[in-house]
């Protein structure tokens, strides 16, 4: 299903997509800035770092969705800009580029994950087994997005 929300074969259905999870980001970093409002910022039981960590987050995720739904809504209302953007999006070498970029960047985070876990299994069980539930769900999901792919293809 997610796979399906960024389609490209209709570029403004796709943009609309994406404007909408845009709308779905927003509503995470939204929650998690007033969650540290509420909850986190007078906690005296988490520490200065996990306190900068929630807000750090919160905002990070909220500026992010915000550029992403002004960019999304932008390429909605200006028709030139659209046109442009969807030729550099369906551009074969651009595909490439991104595709290699991501399976890099998978094969990198698998095998550092699985190094780092000799390391964490050596000094925390707990931090070890995050780690594994990160190459799990990894594993998962390059699972089902290869059967997805195979029968979409």
């Amino acid at each position: 299903m997610l796979m399906r929300m960024f389609d490209t074969s209709d570029y403004d259905r796709s943009l609309r997509r994406r404007r909408l999870l845009s709308f779905g980001l927003l509503a995470v970093g939204i929650t998690g800035l007033v969650c540290y409002i509420l909850l986190i910022h007078d906690s005296d039981v988490l520490s200065d770092y996990a306190r900068g960590f929630y807000l750090g987050a919160a905002a990070g995720i909220t500026a992010g969705a915000a550029y992403l739904l002004i960019r999304m809504q932008y390429l909605l209302t200006h028709p030139a800009a659209r046109k442009k953007a969807r030729i550099q999006e369906q551009d074969e070498r651009e595909k490439a580029i991104v595709n290699q970029a991501f399976q890099f960047a998978g094969i990198f985070t698998f095998f550092a994950a699985v190094a780092s876990m000799f390391v964490l299994a050596a000094v925390s069980r707990t931090a070890a087994l995050a780690v594994f539930g990160v190459i799990v769900v990894y594993a998962v999901t390059w699972l089902i997005a290869s059967l997805y792919l195979s029968k979409k293809m």
